[in-house]
Formats: C-alpha cells, sequence, structure tokens
C-alpha cells in the first residue's frame, strides 16, 4: 500500500468524517472507501460512453467479469453490447 498526502477541502473533510461515524470506522478507511467509490463510478461512466469495454473494467477493479458486470448494474449501467453484436460473437465461435 502506498502513503499519499493530499489538501481536502472542507466540505470533502466533513464527508469523509461522516462516513467514519456512520460506519463506525477510522477515517483513513473511509477514505479509501470513498475513493474506491468513485473509481467505480468514474470506470462506470467510461464503461457507459463505449470508451472501455467490460473486460478492462474487471481488470481495472481486481474482479471478474460477472461481478464487474453486477457492480455496472447496481450503478444503474447495464451492458453496452447490442443484439448484433451478440449474434455476431456467437456466428464467430460456429
Amino acid at each position: 500500500m502506498t502513503t499519499k498526502t493530499l489538501r481536502l477541502p472542507d466540505m470533502l473533510t466533513d464527508a469523509v468524517r461522516e462516513v467514519g461515524r456512520y460506519e463506525h470506522i477510522e477515517e483513513a478507511t473511509a477514505m479509501r472507501k470513498l475513493l474506491s467509490m468513485g473509481y467505480e463510478v468514474y470506470l462506470a461512466e467510461l464503461y457507459r460512453r463505449g470508451t472501455v469495454s467490460i473486460r478492462d473494467v474487471a481488470s481495472r477493479l481486481d474482479v471478474s467479469i460477472t461481478e464487474a458486470l453486477a457492480k455496472l448494474q447496481q450503478l444503474g449501467i447495464s451492458g453496452n453490447v447490442s443484439a448484433d453484436d451478440t449474434l455476431r460473437s456467437l456466428k464467430s465461435l460456429a
């Protein structure tokens, strides 16, 4: 694990404290949790735009493709593969 120092605006400092109190965790753990959640949302947005693939998302989050799809669905983002894409994939396997 790497140690980083950063300056946070008061609003974010308050948010970290709030999460820490609510979750009964240390501020450092709350900060890591919020950063992780933010990165997941960032990747989800890239996926929604078609900038990255589901395989990229899974790799960057160090989870399986199934888990990555579940995380995206929790964020309200469905797969960006069309029925035509699926049919072409199936035909290429035949």
